[in-house]
């Protein structure tokens, strides 16, 4: 299937790695040019090199996405080397365990930067730039959390996310007479470098002994009884992208194996319980 994509520009925030990396290649395979940003200018370098296989232009700029001249940043360098910015992916984030109702208001704070703040600053610097093209993508990367929480110890990441999915909502009220389409898509358990990062504070935070052990808890919330890799939600994401999706907007869309149901249902369901329980 031809997703019209071929010499669109998109912006994928936190590209270097884990989803936004499978994003930001997806996107390159359709042959999109793909603007990178990050924090880490090696693990940018490597994506870069990578995604330059595919054919198309890659631009990199290393950026804190809590700081805006950072940001705004981003988006001048952008627009100088590729001329406009057809889709922004707002997939920069970062989660802790172990933070609850008391955690002080400086860790608060980071927790809404990074996570829902960053999406809007980064919403607000590429519309003036939609506008004057005609239309735009937005896609918000939020976590299945954001309306189903599982436990305790994530509130910040997951009222942050929450927060991401009614900005997508109002964000496409607000942008729908503009033609730019904004959703939002909520992951699951996914491999990747967070994913990593959570299990090793499971380790330590909840006594699990090994690396396995988490890995098998985990996977019991999942309908699917596995957890995701990166590449099979990068093309749900890409989709809403393309010129296929162009009467979606204002929506949200789980990839996440089944695991918003199954914490409903899957858990006193005896057929999937299995000996992972």
């Amino acid at each position: 299937m031809d997703l019209g994509l071929k010499g669109k520009v998109a912006l994928v925030t936190g590209g270097s790695k884990g989803l936004g990396r499978a994003i930001a290649t997806e996107f390159a395979k359709e042959g999109a040019h793909v603007s990178l940003c990050a924090r880490g200018q090696q693990e940018l370098a490597a994506a870069a090199e990578g995604l330059r296989q595919y054919g198309v232009s890659i631009v990199v700029t290393p950026a804190d996405v809590t700081k805006g001249e950072d940001i705004q940043q981003v988006i001048d360098t952008t627009l100088a080397r590729c001329g406009r910015i057809d889709i922004l992916i707002n997939n920069a984030g970062n989660a802790w365990l172990g933070h609850g109702v008391e955690t002080p208001d400086d860790q608060w704070q980071y927790a809404l930067a990074v996570n829902l703040q960053s999406a809007v600053r980064f919403t607000r610097g590429v519309v003036p730039a939609m506008r004057r093209q005609g239309g735009g993508r937005i896609i918000n990367i939020a976590t299945t959390m954001a309306h189903s929480v599982l436990a305790p110890g994530m509130v910040d990441y997951t009222v942050a996310k929450t927060g991401l999915l009614t900005f997508s909502r109002a964000a496409a009220v607000e942008l729908a007479a503009d033609n730019i389409l904004v959703n939002a898509v909520c992951a699951g358990l996914i491999y990747t470098p967070l994913y990593d990062s959570l299990a090793d504070s499971a380790m330590a935070l909840m006594g699990f002994p090994s690396r396995e052990a988490v890995d098998r808890f985990m996977r019991q919330f999942n309908l699917t009884k596995r957890i995701g890799q990166p590449e099979e939600v990068a093309p749900l994401v890409v989709f809403l992208a393309s010129a296929q999706a162009s009467y979606i907007t204002g929506s949200v869309y789980d990839a996440d194996g089944g695991y918003a149901k199954a914490i409903i249902w899957g858990e006193t369901d005896p057929r999937t319980r299995g000996d992972d329980a």
